[in-house]
């Protein structure tokens, strides 16, 4: 899709000529009178195989070398379009820095097919070739290219090292679909290694530096060095260039050239590796007047970045320095800058006088009647200080896209003759900044016109959105262009790729203000989608590829550019190919219908993982961190006297995982994965379907098991085995049902600790029908803005399936978040689970209990801290009292209620800092009991500070219960990554 969007791009002009209306139809000399004069450097033909050339060379009119002629291009046109042999004749121009190229395509051309790069795919990527190689994807077969193609494949292996390789380009027809499918053998050989490196453009001493820097200790240990022997590659060279270019920057070199010429010995496929260096002048930057980083100053002067040196480079330095020093609240900051050019130094000093900080007291508008205060104050980025610590934001820069940004919200707004003028007052050491608006009169709409290519009325065929203009709406050419925008999207997608929009918009008699408006629509004809014809799928299915795109793209259906763009993107999701292309090929028929080609490239079927490591696993001493996880219950804390007296353990550690995918031509993937120590051995299997039977649903199947003593306190025995299948309720992704089948079996043994794990617990089984809805609208996962997230979990375990117990279970939490204010996030959260036995053999095992407590649920109480409680021994050694301990351990309960309430706000003592004041409500239940729920509920607040980073925000939050415990600290710390819910 990307290719044929490219050639239109490059299509600048297209003069057709249809048989049947040759007479009707004039060439249009304005849009190719910017061409005229200029040189053509080429002229190519796209044309059926079964025509000779040197024949259609003959009748063009248009000479290679000669400046390009508007008159000879249209006696090129109407001599080919005499012979009868072609249904349109098209000229495609190509502007270039030499002159301009010129394409001659003659309907029914071959269009370019399937491309392939045999012997070069297992050493590169499809996607790399393909970008070498540049051919459109989506374009006319045009033979002249192909040894240009093969001289940039040729360009592209020499610089990775392979100079040996050779490449020999074939095409295959297919006639029945006018598809010329392009084949580059290619035969790398070895890739070559560097002989020997020298230097030029140094004397001795600097080349020596240079060698020393190419192979000293940390380029070794960065992976930039360079020394003979090293492998040639195009990647390597380019960083230990830069690593070069580096380090003539800290010598205070800041516009270092450097560049590396190669010379290929074919007798011993080695390259000898020119370095050509101009370390370029010493640049030396001096502050005076303030104090600045070197990090700061190689951020804010621009030279640092543009490796050279000139005014404007340093005017631009100058110009950031005052909106840095103006953004630290000195808003009176003189800049002025220096430059010295001398013949091997160039000197540069910025005298800085910050004068007095200030505060911004005030921000407010005078003079505005159509918007109010708040809507205006969110349109500047000026801002009024508030605590001790901020004294607001104020710089020439900020007032000035403030003021750009106020002016551009009146226009858009049809208030053309629109000022705003801002006006500071200085109080010293206060200052006040005052827009004063001069609204000016309103255009608004007086009359909307929607007609078509015979100005007769028509009914658009669009969607259910309002236009923007509409009688007595305010007129704009911003909102014109919105409708423009809107109506021509409309129309591509519903299949018109010609269709044309004009406007006009006149004073209506008597009000200059108000404005009567015709919208022109030629929407052309409707397109349908023809054949679709599928490529490139060797192992795949062709119809699971077409149940993949039929949805949006199926013969009969009309041609929208969303669509494709939408099948596109769904094979990609899919996962089995690295490149996949949906697009039109050619032009419609006499019938406006298209036909279309799906091309796919598939991925590498066979993945493998293969690792291994010596394992050292502790075993005596203090229990790391002081608490034990044993499967299927939450962490609990031992105290600091219990210790054990096993020794520790040395051995190897093995790990493989292998992957098979798009087993049967359906995406299916199966894995299967061992890992394999002295005190732990695990393996797994998984096969997934995305698309179940054809089906809009997804099927994950998994199997595992684990025998694991690396923990001295239990030793345990784990199986597990699911079947889930999924579907989506909407075309996003953002609904979703799963209904699926889970069978566990744990089994504690050789527990230290007697009392830790109840016997009923030691052994359990758990055979689980369920069912799951979520729903996710979040605007970011990790820290939401504004959305909602949902789950609903049901599920029944019953004995007759083998299950240990007869019990059902139910969780389900809501979570929405509201921005208030466009500093303010209101987030909210609710939690309810429930777990009920049933029958003679009822009982919840504790694995399906609920437990709370902790930075992610009820902040007052400490990690599972809340709910039902027992106190048991931990002796490191039971015949001596004075290791003994007593501690507590979550009972778990069969009912859950939370509710948490978070707001969040910046906090502008650093970007990215963050904070929040929260409320945490609930418990966990011994019984489903309103009683309970009433007489045991707690509450917390507490407040809590967030720094942004990549991976989401580390959050630092204090909780206080209200509802303190006995023996429970009532305030509780937590330092955690991600927000609470």
């Amino acid at each position: 899709m990307n290719s044929c969007l490219r050639l239109l791009a490059l299509c600048l002009v297209s003069l057709a000529f249809l048989p049947d209306r040759a007479a009707s139809q004039e060439l249009q000399p304005d849009s190719l009178a910017g061409f005229e004069g200029r040189t053509v450097t080429r002229i190519d033909i796209a044309v059926r195989p079964s025509e000779d050339p040197a024949q259609i060379r003959s009748l063009i009119r248009q000479e290679q070398g000669k400046p390009f002629s508007i008159e000879a291009i249209r006696s090129s046109v109407t001599a080919l379009q005499h012979t009868g042999k072609f249904t349109q004749v098209q000229v495609s121009l190509e502007p270039e820095a030499a002159g301009v190229r010129v394409l001659f395509i003659l309907q029914p051309a071959y269009n370019v097919g399937l491309i392939s790069f045999p012997g070069a795919t297992k050493v590169f990527s499809y996607t790399r070739l393909l970008q070498a190689a540049n051919v459109p994807a989506s374009s006319p077969f045009v033979p002249d290219y192909i040894s240009d193609e093969e001289q940039r494949l040729l360009r592209f292996f020499a610089s990775e090292g392979f100079f040996a390789a050779t490449v020999n380009a074939r095409t295959e027809s297919d006639d029945a679909h006018r598809i010329m499918n392009i084949i580059f053998d290619c035969e790398l050989h070895s890739r070559a290694k560097i002989s020997d490196i020298s230097v030029q453009g140094v004397p001795p001493a600097e080349t020596a530096d240079v060698q020393k820097t190419l192979s000293s200790f940390w380029a070794k240990v960065t992976g930039v060095s360079l020394k003979p022997g090293t492998t040639y590659s195009h990647g390597r060279i380019e960083k230990s260039l830069e690593h070069l270019r580096a380090h003539f920057r800290k010598l205070g070199r800041l516009a270092p050239s450097v560049q590396a010429n190669p010379t290929y010995d074919s007798e011993t496929n080695r390259a000898q590796l020119t370095l050509v260096v101009n370390p370029g002048p010493l640049v030396t930057v001096r502050i005076e007047g303030a104090h600045l980083w070197k990090r700061t100053q190689h951020k804010l002067i621009p030279i640092y970045q543009e490796t050279a040196v000139d005014q404007d480079l340093v005017d631009e330095g100058a110009r950031n320095l005052v909106s840095y020093f103006q953004s630290k609240s000195y808003f009176d900051v003189k800049v002025n800058s220096h430059l010295d050019k001398q013949t091997d130094r160039v000197i540069v000093v910025y005298h800085i006088n910050r004068g007095s900080r200030h505060r911004v007291s005030d921000v407010r508008f005078e003079g505005n009647k159509y918007f109010t205060q708040a809507q205006l104050a969110d349109h500047v980025t000026v801002e009024k200080g508030g605590h001790f610590f901020n004294r607001g934001k104020f710089s020439e820069d900020l007032l000035k896209k403030s003021v750009a940004s106020l002016t551009a919200l009146y226009r858009n707004e049809g208030f053309t003759k629109a000022s705003v003028t801002p006006v500071i007052a200085d109080h010293e050491p206060n200052i006040d900044v005052t827009f004063r608006i001069d609204e000016g009169a309103q255009d608004r709409v007086h009359d909307l016109k929607i007609v078509n290519g015979d100005n007769q009325p028509v009914q658009l065929k669009v969607g259910s959105q309002a236009l923007k203009l509409a009688p007595g709406k305010p007129y704009s050419p911003h909102l014109l262009e919105a409708d423009r925008n809107y109506l021509l999207a409309e129309y591509l997608n519903r299949g018109y790729p010609n269709v044309q929009f004009d406007s006009k918009g006149a004073p209506a008699a008597g009000d200059l203000h108000s404005i009567d408006v015709v919208y022109r629509v030629d929407e052309g004809p409707q397109v349908s989608i023809g054949q679709v014809v599928l490529l490139g799928a060797e192992h795949t299915r062709p119809a699971f590829v077409r149940a993949t795109t039929d949805p949006n793209v199926s013969e009969g259906k009309p041609l929208g550019e969303g669509q494709l763009l939408q099948s596109e993107s769904d094979l990609y999701n899919l996962g089995i190919f690295d490149w996949a292309s949906v697009s039109p090929a050619g032009s419609p028929d006499s019938q406006n219908v298209q036909q279309i080609l799906v091309r796919v490239h598939e991925s590498k079927r066979n993945t493998m993982d293969v690792g291994g490591g010596l394992e050292v696993v502790p075993r005596d001493g203090n229990i790391p961190v002081g608490s034990v996880i044993v499967p299927g219950l939450p962490p609990v804390s031992l105290g600091n006297k219990f210790t054990v007296s096993q020794k520790s353990f040395i051995g190897p550690r093995g790990t493989l995982q292998f992957a098979r995918h798009n087993l049967r031509g359906r995406a299916e993937t199966a894995t299967i994965g061992f890992v394999a120590s002295r005190l732990d051995q695990r393996g797994s299997f998984t096969y997934s379907d995305p698309q179940l039977h054809g089906s809009s649903l997804s099927s994950l199947f998994s199997l595992s098991a684990e025998r694991t003593t690396q923990n001295p306190i239990f030793g345990a025995l784990l199986e597990q085995a699911s079947l889930q299948i999924e579907k989506s309720l909407d075309r996003r992704h953002k609904q979703k049902i799963t209904g699926g089948y889970s069978y566990q079996r744990t089994d504690i043994n050789n527990i230290l600790i007697p009392q830790l794990v109840l016997p009923q617990d030691q052994h359990v089984k758990l055979s689980t029908v369920y069912a799951r809805y979520s729903r996710d609208t979040r605007d970011k996962p990790l820290d939401a803005h504004h959305g909602i997230y949902q789950t609903f979990n049901f599920g029944v375990t019953p004995k007759s399936f083998g299950s240990t117990s007869n019990f059902a279970r139910f969780f389900g939490q809501t979570s929405f978040y509201r921005p208030v204010r466009p500093w303010l996030t209101w987030a909210n959260n609710f939690r309810l689970g429930l777990a009920a036995p049933f029958g003679q053999a009822g009982y919840v095992p504790l694995s399906e209990k609920f437990f709370s407590g902790g930075s992610d649920s009820l902040r007052g109480f400490p990690i599972n801290g809340a709910g039902p409680q027992r106190s048991i021994p931990v002796c490191s050694n039971p015949s001596n009292p004075s290791t003994c301990t007593l501690i507590s351990v979550p009972s778990g309960g069969l009912m859950l209620a939370i509710f948490n309430s978070e707001g969040r706000f910046p906090i502008p003592l650093k970007k990215d800092l963050g904070g929040v004041v929260f409320y945490d409500g609930g418990n966990v239940y011994s019984n489903i009991s309103a009683h309970q729920f009433i007489s045991n509920y707690s509450n917390s607040i507490g407040v809590g500070i967030r720094y942004n980073t990549r991976v989401g925000p580390v959050r630092f939050d204090v909780g206080r219960n209200l509802n303190s415990l006995p023996g429970v600290k009532a305030t509780q710390y937590f330092v955690t990554l991600g927000q609470a819910f």
